[in-house]
This record gives structure tokens, sequence and C-alpha cells, in this order.
């Protein structure tokens, strides 16, 4: 193979058409991403010899580091298969999905494409069903490169199109976290206030689970960081105007105003959010 690369290296001496030069360039960047490809698998046949029983324990370290993993994925070298990594995508954002009082599960996974049939409804929340597989299909693009297209059975989500008419993946707004001492010092509920990518939110612990809200009352449009919590309602200090953590927000009081969600992602105790563009 290192020959070979030499070989294409001469051959741009004699090309005459952009044609020629084109076809060299593809052929010399497969052969060095097969070469540096066979390098790295013998470098995991090595890692995982000598390692033993912890082999299991460092290929999960090597694959939290996501410049390594994206490595692994390029050459078809990730321990992890596609399918329990889109599970694990989903564990992920299944807090977000339960609050929604929906369910998912994997319906089919196939050349790039998974297919995802949700359950439960959404009915009275202030999110759509369409908003729910949004938020599924990011935590999905980032985990697991290999999937280039996430399908709901039931659902229309509305698409993102480039010009060419290609569906873009939406992934540039999940922002990650690094700390929320407030939360991890709470004994069992919580809340800390934030700002991410310019927008003020509010983290409400309950239990082990964390939900991420609009940091704006939808009573007042006063902001939440001394409102009372009281599993599971979150009531404003200045208004009294109340509504359900766990259930994406929805009012206390019939006919009241709704909090808004943000998708939250939990994986390994490493927390991101949603932020829509331009909110």
């Amino acid at each position: 193979m290192a020959d070979r690369v030499a070989t294409l290296l001469a051959g741009f001496e004699s090309v005459s058409t952009p044609r020629q030069a084109r076809d060299g360039a593809e052929a010399l960047v497969q052969t060095i991403v097969g070469l540096y490809g066979r390098g790295l698998e013998r470098v995991l046949e090595i890692v995982y010899d000598a390692s033993g029983e912890r082999a299991d324990d460092v290929f999960a370290q090597l694959t939290t580091d996501k410049f390594v993993e994206s490595l692994l994925c390029l050459h078809g070298l990730h321990p992890i298969s596609v399918e329990d990594r889109v599970a694990a995508a989903l564990d992920s954002v299944r807090p977000y999905l339960e609050s929604h009082e929906g369910g998912i599960e994997i319906a089919g996974i196939e050349d790039g494409v998974v297919v995802l049939k949700l359950a439960g409804s959404c009915d009275g929340c202030p999110s759509s069903a369409a908003t729910v597989k949004l938020a599924v299909e990011k935590a999905i693009f980032e985990r697991v490169p290999e999937i280039h297209e996430v399908r709901a059975i039931g659902v229309a989500a509305p698409a993102v199109r480039s010009q060419t008419g290609a569906t873009l993946k939406i992934e540039s707004d999940w922002i990650a976290l690094t700390d929320l001492p407030e939360l991890a010092a709470a004994p069992d509920t919580g809340i800390a206030a934030r700002e991410v990518g310019g927008t003020p939110i509010l983290f409400v612990r309950i239990g082990h689970t964390v939900y991420a809200y609009r940091n704006v009352c939808p009573g007042c449009a006063g902001r939440l960081e001394t409102a009372l919590l009281a599993r599971p309602l979150l009531t404003c200090g200045a208004c009294g105007t109340g509504f359900d953590v766990i259930h994406a927000g929805r009012p206390a009081a019939a006919g009241g105003p709704a909090a808004e969600p943000f998708p939250l992602a939990s994986e390994n105790g490493r927390i991101r959010v949603s932020i829509p563009l331009g909110v």
C-alpha cells in the first residue's frame, strides 16, 4: 500500500487533464485512508490482546472521545454496534420523551436509515410529535455518524433543505454543559438558571432526572429562579402561575399558560440541551 501511494504521487507529474488529476487524487485519498485504517485495526488488536480483562473498559474509554470514535466509524472499526449506539442515543433523551407521555422503539435500521415507532400521546403538550422526533434525530445524528436519516412512523416532521433539495442534519444547536453545582448539591429536587447559547434556561432536577425549560414564567414573563418547586409543580413566586415540570410544562390550572420545554440529553453524566436556532 505504501508503494501504491508513492506510485500515485509520481503519477501527478504526467497528468494532462483535470479529470486525470481528480481520478488520481481520489485514488490517492482512498489508498491513504485504507492504509491508516489497516494500521488502526492493528493498533486495536494489540490493545485488545494486551488489555486482557480490561479490554472492554479500554474500548469504552476510546469511544467516549468523539474524535477517536469518528475515526473508528470511518474505518468500520467501532466496537459497539450501530443498533446499540442508536439505543443508547434514545436512552439519553428518554426522560424528555417521557415528559411528553410518549415512548419510542426501533422498528428497523438499514443502509444508514433508522425507522422509529413513536408510541403514547403528546395531546395537551406544548410541543408536537414532530418536535419530539426532531429531538430524537439530533441525539442519534450526534451519537451515530453512520446514520444519515431518521424516519418516524406516522409523524411528518418538518425538513430543513439545502438548495439542492437534500435534507440537512440539524445538530449545531446541541450545547454541552460542564457543570450544574446547584443541582448536584440538592438533596432530591433543585433548580439552576443558566444562559445557554444566549437563551435563558431553567434546569430542574427531580430525583435523578433533569428537565430544561425556558427561564420565563408563562404567566408574567418574569424569571423563575425564585419559583417554588413542589414535585411535580413549579410555581412562579411573582404571579403564582404553576406548571407541571414532569409532563412537558402543562399548566397546573385548566386553561392556564404552559411553560416551554427544551430537549435535554443526559449520558454518562454529560448533559446537553438543544436550543432551537434564533430563539
